[in-house]
């Protein structure tokens, strides 16, 4: 997608594109979290999520949070592909939680791709500036920016690396979510190279891994750098891998920590067994090591974005 030159646009200053070349390693969870966390810390933040995934950490499609645009409906990814097809400024849901906008991803994200392909016919490499475009009317709007960038496509890792000022990069131990991270190397790569000089690798990290396993966390940071580069800094900060708080969470349509706040009031287990309420009105106790681990994920991100130059 990347060719001839093109007019540069600055990206705004705190903004973090979440990215891996993989799915299935908590980027969007990450990503979520990131934008909830700086919210809740009174930040005006805007979530933009580049991916055609149906995910939906924070309950905005299933429950309906936050105040729709006038006009077509944005959800499904129909606002960022509008935004992008009529070269027109994002509409975000508003309020999603205080202080928080999202502009969500779901199916039609996927439709960029072939829109994309045709512009390139008389856009050149400026087709990588799209996001960048529609993001910059109402950037100045926020304190913080995080985009949810899309695995499964170089065309939308690069619309999003094109927007962004710093990468995140989570991954797991495994080796083909290693290998995985080949694929954001040479879309960051390509895109600082020729249309975002501006965009720096904030930081890489392992997600969802026993924190006590310490030697082959030493392992997976020379697995990390042999990709990213030397100088890549790796983050010191391991979120658990705790599957059922996590998945509880998620259906509710809450962040770890609004679900943690839930635990005083949670059902227990006698009053299952005595009919008086459902396993799923079980909260959970590990949910407040993974509440507390994302948080201190999301705080040392912010950390890494402010020392990387």
């Amino acid at each position: 997608m990347l060719n001839d030159p093109v007019e540069l646009i600055e990206p705004p200053q705190d903004c973090v594109m979440v990215g891996t070349g993989k799915g299935g390693v908590g980027k969007s969870t990450i990503a979520a979290h990131l934008a909830g966390h700086s919210a809740a810390q009174g930040r005006r933040t805007l979530l933009v999520c580049v991916t055609s995934q149906d995910d939906d950490d924070l309950g905005l499609k299933r429950f309906g949070h936050g105040i729709h645009p006038d006009g077509p409906t944005v959800v499904d990814g129909q606002g960022l592909y509008r935004a992008i097809y009529e070269r027109s400024p994002l509409l975000p849901i508003r309020e999603v939680r205080p202080n928080l906008d999202v502009v969500p991803g779901g199916k039609a994200v996927g439709e960029i791709i072939q829109l994309l392909m045709h512009r390139m016919m008389t856009d050149g490499m400026g087709v990588t500036l799209s996001l960048a475009r529609s993001l910059a009317p109402i950037a100045s709007w926020y304190d913080q920016i995080v985009i949810d960038s899309a695995p499964e496509n170089d065309s939308l890792e690069q619309l999003a690396a094109g927007a962004a000022r710093h990468l995140i990069v989570p991954t797991r131990s495994d080796d083909s979510s290693i290998k995985g991270m080949e694929r954001i190397s040479l879309n960051f790569k390509a895109v600082r190279r020729q249309v975002n000089p501006a965009l720096r690798v904030a930081g890489a990290f392992l997600y969802a891994s026993n924190p006590t396993a310490t030697s082959m966390h030493a392992e997976v940071k020379q697995d990390i750098r042999a990709v990213l580069g030397d100088s890549t800094p790796i983050l010191n900060t391991v979120v658990g891998y705790r599957e059922k708080p996590a998945r509880n969470a998620r259906k509710k349509g809450l962040l770890f920590g609004e679900y943690a706040e839930l635990l005083p009031t949670s059902a227990r287990s006698y009053d299952v067994a005595a009919g008086r309420a459902k396993v799923a009105d079980v909260v959970p106790e590990a949910i407040i090591g993974l509440a507390d681990d994302m948080r201190a994920l999301s705080e040392e991100i912010f950390e890494s974005c402010r020392k990387a130059v």
